[in-house]
């Protein structure tokens, strides 16, 4: 088969593509429900102190600098002993990074 540009493309985007659907089902799993358990936990979390006359603006700064802090100190350790760990964690922030930026478009602010 001859290399053109099309071919190059292709192969291109299997590269990127192919290691999304080549794990197995199991870590694919936990990483999709970290990532909706992030959001579900800061969803609830954001809802429940709107309720409280508590500043919200420094409570989810605070929780976005705690789990940034998690993250790149796992970062620093060994990366292959924790790698599944540091991508569910990694998912968790993005759920609830997704729900603060939800939260905010809803109240205008």
């Amino acid at each position: 088969m001859q290399k053109t540009k099309f071919r190059k493309s292709l192969d291109s985007l299997l590269f990127f593509v192919k290691p999304l659907v080549s794990d197995s089902w199991s870590k694919r799993s936990v990483l999709f429900i970290s990532l909706l358990s992030g959001f579900y936990f800061t969803n609830s979390l954001i809802s429940f102190l709107l309720d409280k006359p508590i500043n919200t603006v420094f409570l989810s700064i605070s929780f976005l600098l705690l789990i940034e802090i998690s993250i790149r100190s796992l970062l620093f350790t060994d990366f292959s002993k924790f790698s599944l760990i540091i991508v569910i964690i990694n998912n968790f922030r993005i759920g609830s990074t997704y729900a603060l930026i939800l939260e905010a478009f809803k109240l205008g602010s």
